[in-house]
């Protein structure tokens, strides 16, 4: 068997440097050599843990909470909106409040939905200005994290304009991504798919329930893929091989699918009672945000550790060397010194003696 002289990539750091192991491996580097697929495994969760990729989820979560709140506002001034037009709709709107929550609730909510068409242009531009602020914080932050996944600088990338205009096309795509995926899985779980097929004559079909669920969750993966795919290759500050880019979208999108199913399952057992109804929204919004985040650090960084990106990653440069010139002075004295000066001492003695001498004489 031919030797070579080659680096194995798999053990090479960032500096393309083959760091030395153990000469027996232990059982898990014996399942990574005999497998490329846990052994990306493997590189994609040390890459995920290394650069922090629990933290800045967390972090993520926190900003996307605070940018919804605007959000909403900006939904709520627009139906304000269309029901200061429309007296009809509202009037509608106000009586099936009434029936549906009787008491001072029903007319607190009344009052509430009065006051919000009333001051509609206060609360759009209250709206649209937090939107901007806590928005692109919100993706600043997002890209951040995702970057960090590639072991990119993301603030060494571009300059304040460019990148802040890049994170206000991203916001607006990433809430019409989210608006997109989210609904189709609300009208999948719903009854309104159930009313088409009656309407159109195929509800008592056999099985055509079954089929219309899977339907459903094929579409649903559609177009979380879809979402998963702008993600992966828009966030980071970074170019994005295709292929290893594809392959993590596909993952994240059957994750994000599993993390909606579960989603709208805990929304709707909460919302059934009074106390879920008032704190459940909020807890599930985060915790939703939270496994979405996850996940989209977790591909990013299958993306990053595939062998095309890596072969493709700029080794950082090392620090700089810092070579300091100085002037040795050899202190030894040598031979003729010693002789000149040996010789100088004996002159010097021989002439002292000599007066000395002479003075004794006289």
């Amino acid at each position: 068997m031919a030797t070579t002289t080659h680096a194995d990539e798999r053990y090479t750091d960032e500096y393309g440097i083959e760091r030395d192991r153990d000469d027996e491996p232990g059982a898990v580097d014996k399942v990574r050599d005999k497998s490329e697929f846990v052994d990306h495994l493997m590189r994609m969760q040390d890459r995920y843990t290394s650069m922090g990729g629990n933290q800045y989820s967390a972090g993520i979560t926190y900003f996307s909470v605070l940018a919804i709140f605007p959000i909403l506002m900006l939904v709520v001034a627009a139906a304000a909106a269309v029901l200061a037009n429309r007296p009809e709709l509202l009037t509608q709107l106000q009586e099936q409040i009434a029936e549906s929550v009787s008491g001072e609730m029903g007319t607190l909510i009344n009052d509430i939905l009065a006051t919000a068409i009333e001051q509609r242009g206060a609360v759009a531009g209250i709206g649209a200005l937090t939107t901007l602020w806590s928005g692109l914080g919100w993706m600043n932050n997002l890209r951040y994290g995702v970057s960090k996944m590639w072991k990119v600088d993301p603030t060494a990338v571009g300059n304040f304009v460019k990148n802040k205009a890049a994170d206000l096309l991203g916001l607006i795509g990433l809430i019409i991504a989210f608006i997109i995926a989210f609904s189709v899985t609300a009208i999948g779980n719903s009854g309104l798919t159930t009313s088409l097929l009656d309407l159109i004559g195929l509800g008592d079909v056999p099985g055509i329930r079954f089929i219309t669920a899977i339907i459903a969750i094929l579409v649903g993966v559609l177009a979380n893929f879809l979402v998963m795919a702008w993600m992966v290759f828009y966030l980071p500050r970074t170019k994005v091989p295709r292929r290893p880019g594809l392959q993590a979208a596909f993952i994240g999108a059957m994750a994000f699918e599993v993390i909606k199913q579960l989603g709208s399952l805990f929304f709707s057992n909460a919302l059934s009672n009074p106390a879920g109804a008032t704190f459940g929204p909020i807890i599930g919004l985060m915790v939703v945000f939270y496994l979405v985040w996850r996940v989209v650090m977790y591909i990013s960084a299958w993306a990053a550790t595939d062998e095309e990106s890596l072969r493709m990653a700029q080794a950082p440069s090392p620090e700089p060397a810092i070579i300091r010139v100085r002037q040795e002075i050899n202190h030894a004295p040598d031979a003729r010194t010693t002789g000149a000066a040996v010789g100088v001492g004996a002159a010097l003695g021989a002439a002292g003696a000599g007066l000395i001498a002479l003075l004794t004489r006289k």
